[in-house]
Formats: C-alpha cells, sequence, structure tokens
C-alpha cells in the first residue's frame, strides 16, 4: 500500500508538472506571436501638457468659513459668514469682506479679508487679510479667542479666472531624417545623404569633410636624432691571440 501510494504521487506530481509546463509552453508562443506580428509594441502618440491656471489665479467666492476657539473654556465653533454681512461669537464680531480660493488646478487654498473686533474693555482688533494653508501671516492676538481661515463655499463671484487655453499637442520627430533640397541641412539637423564610393554625387548635396587635413598641409614629423654606432673591432687572424679565434684547436688550455 505505501509503494502504490508512493506510485500514485509520483504520477500525480508528473501529470502536475506537464499540466504546468503545457501551459507555460502555451502562452510563451502567445507572447513570442504578439511580439513576432508587432502587436507587443504600443506606438507613440503625443500628448498634450495640461492646462494649469498662474500661481496668482484665485477664485471669487460668496461664503467664508472661519473657525473660532474660545481659550477660556476649549469651545470651538465654525461659522458661515456671508460675504459683506457680519457674524457675532459671545463677545467676538467677524466681518468678512472677500474671500476667495484657488481654481480646481491649483494647490488647495482660501483667503478672506477679516474685520475682527473684541467686544471687551480694551479688545483687540484685526482687519487684513488671513490665509487657510498659511495661517501664521495673519493672527488675532487675543488671550481669549484664536480665530482661523477654513475655505470658501458658495457660488462664484468676482474675481473670475478666464477659461483655460486649450494646449498644443506637441509633433514628435520623424523616425527617418529626409534631406532637404539644395545642400541645405534637414529638418531635424542631421547631414545629407552621401552617394558611395564610385557614383557620383547628385548636384546640390554637399560633401563631407574630410577626416584628416592633406598629406601637405600636414606639419612634417620630426625624427630625434640618434647617436653614431661605434666602428667594428677587427677580428684577430692566424695565431697571434688564440683566446680570440673562432675555433678551438688541439692543445689549447682554457
Amino acid at each position: 500500500m505505501r509503494v502504490r501510494a508512493g506510485g500514485l504521487s509520483g504520477r500525480g506530481r508528473v501529470r502536475h508538472g506537464f499540466l504546468t509546463g503545457g501551459m507555460g509552453m502555451l502562452l510563451a508562443g502567445v507572447v513570442g506571436a504578439g511580439l513576432t506580428g508587432g502587436q507587443g509594441f504600443a506606438a507613440g502618440v503625443p500628448l498634450a501638457p495640461p492646462a494649469i491656471y498662474p500661481a496668482d489665479t484665485w477664485q471669487g467666492r460668496t461664503v467664508a468659513v472661519i473657525r473660532v476657539l474660545d481659550k477660556l473654556d476649549a469651545h470651538v465653533e465654525v461659522l458661515s459668514v456671508p460675504v459683506g454681512g457680519t457674524a457675532h461669537y459671545k463677545n467676538l464680531e467677524i466681518g468678512v469682506a472677500r474671500c476667495v480660493a484657488r481654481p480646481p488646478t491649483l494647490a488647495p487654498d482660501a483667503a478672506a479679508w477679516l474685520d475682527l473686533r473684541d467686544t471687551h474693555p480694551d479688545g483687540v482688533a484685526f482687519h487684513g487679510w488671513m490665509l487657510a494653508a498659511e495661517p501664521a501671516l495673519g493672527v488675532l492676538e487675543s488671550p481669549l479667542y484664536d480665530v482661523r481661515m477654513i475655505r470658501c463655499e458658495g457660488q462664484n463671484t468676482a474675481p473670475t479666472p478666464m477659461p483655460l487655453a486649450t494646449p498644443v499637442v506637441p509633433v514628435l520627430p520623424s523616425a527617418t531624417p529626409q534631406a532637404a533640397p539644395g545642400g541645405a541641412p534637414a529638418a531635424d539637423g542631421t547631414h545629407l545623404l552621401v552617394p558611395p564610393p564610385g557614383m557620383q554625387p547628385t548636384p546640390g548635396t554637399a560633401q563631407p569633410a574630410p577626416a584628416t587635413a592633406p598629406a601637405s598641409t600636414q606639419a612634417p614629423s620630426v625624427v630625434a636624432p640618434q647617436a653614431p654606432l661605434p666602428p667594428p673591432v677587427p677580428f684577430p687572424s692566424g695565431d697571434q691571440n688564440r683566446a680570440g679565434s673562432a675555433e678551438p684547436k688541439t692543445g689549447d688550455t682554457y
């Protein structure tokens, strides 16, 4: 039983491997056929750049949303004040003269011109712009209240930005350079085609400059002087000098 179970298990593994290998070969064949037929690569399509408003563009709105914090009891109140109106929170009067927000193509931000006045004796006041993204630029220096600009709501009003212009789709350069007639450079900056050796150039085509200057214009090479060789030493003849003879003789001692 153990051997039979092992055999079944082995056949199952072989069968599973055969199926897996067959699917892999099938997928490889499909992918290879698609690449061979030119369907595996998509042609480049030029896209127009996105239309974006300038950085100093604002859109007017009719309602300003303001958050007020009472520092004594930590109570937070969110007020929606219409432009040109006034709201009251305890002893604080909040007047809104303008409310502007960024258009949709820019980073979200809002600003409001606020007229704040604390009616307590010796209360502080604030008159100026408050920005939602940078609240430290306009702060009500009051020991009782903290006022923050949140956002602008309501309908669009002045100032209203101009409609976005339609971007121009760029033109991709041609893959094959074309030579301009009359010897002028091609439109994409490439050089004109040169005929192969042995053929007469077509009138109006430019000839490439030689890679090196002619031999007549090249500077002559300067060879460093060499020291003269010493004269040869004459070879001794006869028996005058046995030690210097070419062949040893019988009876010579070395």
